[in-house]
């Protein structure tokens, strides 16, 4: 039975993921793996690099500017993947949450002429949190030149309010990155299911999220420490077994495969809790049941079957 849309609490929608991820488990673990699988390509090429002999590396400056040109795509492919995992994720949950059927490859066909502005919307976000980050740690580097000049150089107070003024630096570059992640955490959701471009589905997102960021946070909050743990585990398993082998390359590939086979397991949640947030708040600010009740009777009704001949 599909249950029907209406406003809910933060621990319903946490209750809602876990239920829509425990019946569809092989659809969004099976979404999620694209992800997961383009960063684990990129960990195994680095691992090819880092095979290389350093002599032979530094004897052509050709050959390490390759491998730095190597190490930028290879992370721009990484991200891309995370992006188009997350967009056909967010496509499943669109499909599920209205209780409609989709596949793994459907949710990725539905996504045919969206994939650049998935990218745009993707990279646009990372630019604006990354962008306040570093306003933020220019200015407190200015700032801190100017203070710190004037603190004691030497001695435990000296230490004391470095230290200090370094993790407050860090708090606030944090919470900043936090604030304006949350504003556009709706961005790909309004992209996919609302198909529109990259700076719309950004102003999108700072419309519905209004008054939700705290939610949106706290589903990050949860997810985020759940995967943390879930990663420790099969990361901690991997490098167990890679130590009783003793052989340095074989360890870290065993490292790396568990941490895509922990990337699949629990990387669709955050996804799927945010996407049902995003439906959630469409039904409080738009009344986007009674939308869908409308569209449903106002739907054709289908044919009546001819009468049997007799």
């Amino acid at each position: 039975m599909i249950e029907p849309l209406r406003p809910m609490s933060t621990g319903q929608l946490l209750d809602r993921t876990f239920a829509l991820y425990r019946t569809n488990f092989i659809l969004f673990v099976g979404i999620a793996a694209l992800g997961p699988a383009a960063y684990l390509a990129f960990q195994l090429l680095t691992i090819g690099s880092a095979a290389v002999p350093s002599a032979a590396r530094a004897s052509s400056g050709a050959a390490f500017a390759s491998m730095g040109a190597g190490f930028f795509v290879g992370i721009v492919v990484a991200w891309a993947g995370m992006a188009i995992s997350q967009a056909a994720t967010v496509r499943a949950v669109a499909a599920v949450h209205l209780g409609r059927e989709i596949t793994i490859g459907g949710a990725y066909k539905a996504l045919r002429g969206r994939f650049w502005r998935v990218l745009g919307v993707f990279f646009l976000t990372a630019l604006l949190v990354g962008t306040a980050i570093v306003v933020i740690i220019v200015i407190a580097a200015v700032v801190g030149t100017l203070v710190i000049a004037g603190a004691p150089r030497a001695g435990t107070t000296g230490v004391v309010f470095r230290f200090v003024f370094v993790l407050a630096e860090a708090v606030l570059a944090a919470v900043l990155a936090m604030a304006i992640y949350a504003r556009y955490s709706l961005a790909i959701q309004a992209c996919v299911v609302e198909d529109l471009r990259a700076v719309a589905s950004l102003k999108r997102s700072a419309v519905l999220s209004k008054g939700a960021r705290g939610r949106v946070l706290a589903i990050l909050f949860v997810f985020g420490v759940l995967s943390f743990v879930i990663g420790m585990v099969f990361g901690g398993l991997a490098g167990g077994v890679g130590t009783v082998l003793r052989n340095p390359i074989i360890a870290l590939i065993l490292v790396y495969l568990a941490s895509f086979v922990s990337g699949c397991l629990t990387g669709p949640l955050a996804t799927i809790g945010i996407s049902v947030l995003y439906y959630d708040e469409r039904v409080r600010k738009e009344a986007f049941d009674l939308q869908l009740m409308m569209a449903s009777l106002d739907a054709p009704a289908p044919p009546l079957a001819a009468p049997a001949q007799i």
